[in-house]
């Protein structure tokens, strides 16, 4: 506990109160007369020292969305009081298509993948993954009131919900936060286009070179990964049927392209992956 300040009180001829600051909390310690005989401890909170602990780890977060770096200490006191942190465990639906938008969402910790669900169809189709420091739901804004795409946790993972109306006021009211917003959904919509334009003129096995590529570079950032996507998963991502990717998934391990051991998926011809990907 780091100490901030002691406080000493007389409580009455006999008794003495200290309080003890942290960062974090406040320790009272009642004491009785000179002997300074201990008897109790109780802890009291304080919602002023909590609010100033949360924004601290807000103006702190290492992962903090771009745009964030644009508000003032006001602003971003502002997000910290109407946010709320939220743990999904993996294959928790987090957002569903169809529904209000009362929210916008940002990825603290984990991989959440973002989807489109078709009356006609039980596949649905991945258009994107979110990873820490990214917002969720931002097109949403713009677009409507109910909420074009389902969210799902790929992985353990924890969010921030920002309210909606909030974001909306800020967007109105600081013009750098504003254009920073319009920027990050400009660059995403236009990762998205051209992912799936690129993926329907491929060939299958560019397709899952693609995939991999994109998971490895852009989402895990590393060339040994967990593999975070179930079959059926990497099927909706790449418009294909699951025994079509555990067919070429398994000619990339054959051909020591790829290794798939105890989950993991190591890239051990980069060259060839990317190669496969351009023409395959």
């Amino acid at each position: 506990m780091n100490l901030l300040l002691c406080h000493f009180m007389r409580s009455s001829d006999s008794f003495f109160t200290i309080q003890v600051y942290s960062n974090i909390d406040i320790y009272q310690f009642l004491l009785v007369g000179t002997k300074s005989k201990y008897v109790s401890l109780q802890k009291i909170t304080s919602n002023k020292m909590e609010n100033a602990d949360k924004l601290m780890h807000c103006l702190d977060c290492a992962n903090k969305a771009e745009c964030f770096n644009h508000l003032s200490k006001s602003e971003l006191a502002e997000v910290t009081e109407s946010k709320v942190s939220i743990r999904y465990k993996k294959g928790e639906i987090i957002r569903k298509q169809g529904t209000f938008v009362s929210s916008i969402l940002f990825v603290k910790k984990g991989i959440a993948k973002v989807y489109k669900e078709f009356d006609h169809a039980e596949n649905v189709s991945i258009v994107d993954f979110k990873k820490p420091g990214q917002l969720i739901g931002l097109a949403d804004i713009f677009n409507a009131s109910i909420v074009q795409y389902s969210i799902a946790a790929v992985t353990d993972c924890e969010l921030c919900s920002i309210d909606i109306r909030l974001f909306e006021k800020l967007l109105n009211d600081n013009g750098n936060f504003a254009v920073n917003v319009i920027k990050s959904i400009n660059e995403q919509s236009s990762k998205i286009i051209d992912f799936h334009i690129q993926n329907n003129y491929k060939q299958l096995h560019g397709r899952i070179a693609h995939a991999i590529l994109l998971l490895a570079d852009k989402v895990l950032e590393s060339n040994q990964f967990e593999v975070p996507l179930s079959r059926r998963d990497f099927a909706e991502f790449t418009n294909m049927s699951s025994m079509s990717v555990v067919r070429i998934l398994k000619v990339f391990r054959d051909d020591k392209i790829i290794k798939m051991e105890h989950g993991l998926i190591t890239i051990l011809d980069r060259e060839k992956l990317e190669k496969v990907s351009r023409v395959g």
